[in-house]
C-alpha cells in the first residue's frame, strides 16, 4: 500500500470520527436547504412581512428555479465558513493538540498527509453539496414547488457549483492554521475574509474577488449583478486554490518542530 493511500485512509478515519465534522455536515447538508425553503415560503405566502419582504428580495425568479438559485446563494456563503472551519480545525489541531512530532516518525511523508487532508476534505465538500441538492429537492416538494423541470436541473447545476467553488477557496485557509500551528488564528482569517468579501462587494469590485463571485453569479447582489460575472472571473477560484495547496503542502514538507 502506497504511503499517499496510508495518508488517506488515515486522515479519512479521523476526519469520519470529528464532532466538528459531524456537526458542518448536518448545517450543510440539512439545515442550509431547510432554511431556504422556509426563506421560500415565506416570500411567496407573506410577502408583507418584514421576513418575506426580505426573503422575497433575494429570489432571482420563480418556482424551482427560485428556490434553487436561493439554495445556492446561501451554499456560496454557507459552505465557504463551514467548510473553511474544517479546513481550520483539519490542519490547525495537529499544532494544538501537539502531534505534529508524531509525524515526524512515520515513514509517511509530512507533504503527503497535508495532500491526503485537503483530498479527504474536498472529496467530502463535494458530496455534501450533493447531499444538500438532494434535501433541497425533498424540502422543495414537501412546500409545493411541484415536479422540477429542466430548469430546475440547471439551477441545480448552478448551486453545486457555488459549493464547489466555496469549497475550493476554503483550501488557502490550511496556509494560515499551518503557520499559526493553530486553528484559532485561521478561524479568525475566516471570519476577516467575509468581512473583506462583503467590502469589496460593496465598492463594485465583487465579481473580480475569487470570494465574491460564486455569490454575485447565484444573485446575491440582484439579476443584474449576476449577468455581469463571466467564465473567467469565476474560474480564478481555481488558481487561488490550487495556490493555496500549492504553497500548504510545501510548508508541511519543510515543516520544523515548535521549540515553544
Amino acid at each position: 500500500m502506497s504511503g499517499s493511500w496510508q495518508a488517506r485512509e488515515f486522515e479519512a478515519l479521523k476526519f469520519r470520527r470529528a464532532p466538528v465534522v459531524r456537526m458542518v455536515s448536518i448545517l450543510i447538508g440539512a439545515v442550509l436547504p431547510g432554511l431556504a425553503a422556509v426563506f421560500m415560503v415565506a416570500a411567496t405566502s407573506d410577502g408583507s412581512s418584514q421576513i418575506g419582504l426580505k426573503a422575497a428580495a433575494m429570489l432571482t425568479g420563480t418556482g424551482w428555479a427560485a428556490y434553487l438559485a436561493m439554495v445556492g446563494m446561501l451554499l456560496s456563503v454557507g459552505a465557504l465558513l463551514g467548510i473553511g472551519f474544517v479546513v481550520c480545525w483539519s490542519f490547525g489541531r495537529e499544532f494544538t493538540e501537539r502531534t505534529e512530532a508524531c509525524l515526524f516518525a512515520l515513514s509517511v511523508s509530512r507533504r503527503q498527509f497535508a495532500f491526503a487532508k485537503l483530498t479527504v476534505i474536498l472529496l467530502w465538500a463535494l458530496l455534501l453539496c450533493l447531499v444538500s441538492l438532494a434535501v433541497a429537492f425533498l424540502a422543495g416538494a414537501l412546500i409545493g414547488l411541484g415536479v422540477p423541470g429542466p430548469e430546475a436541473l440547471a439551477a441545480a447545476g448552478k448551486a453545486w457549483c457555488a459549493g464547489a467553488l466555496a469549497a475550493l477557496l476554503a483550501c488557502p485557509l490550511a496556509i494560515v492554521a499551518s503557520v499559526a500551528r493553530g486553528y484559532l488564528p485561521a478561524v479568525g482569517a475566516l471570519v476577516l475574509l467575509v468581512v473583506i468579501t462583503q467590502m469589496v462587494t460593496a465598492f463594485g469590485a465583487g465579481a473580480w474577488f475569487p470570494y465574491a463571485a460564486p455569490g454575485l453569479w447565484l444573485g446575491m447582489g440582484g439579476a443584474a449583478a449576476a449577468e455581469t460575472v463571466s467564465p473567467l472571473q469565476l474560474f480564478l477560484c481555481v488558481p487561488v486554490s490550487a495556490l493555496g495547496i500549492a504553497i500548504t503542502v510545501q510548508w508541511w514538507k519543510n515543516m520544523q518542530i515548535s521549540s515553544g
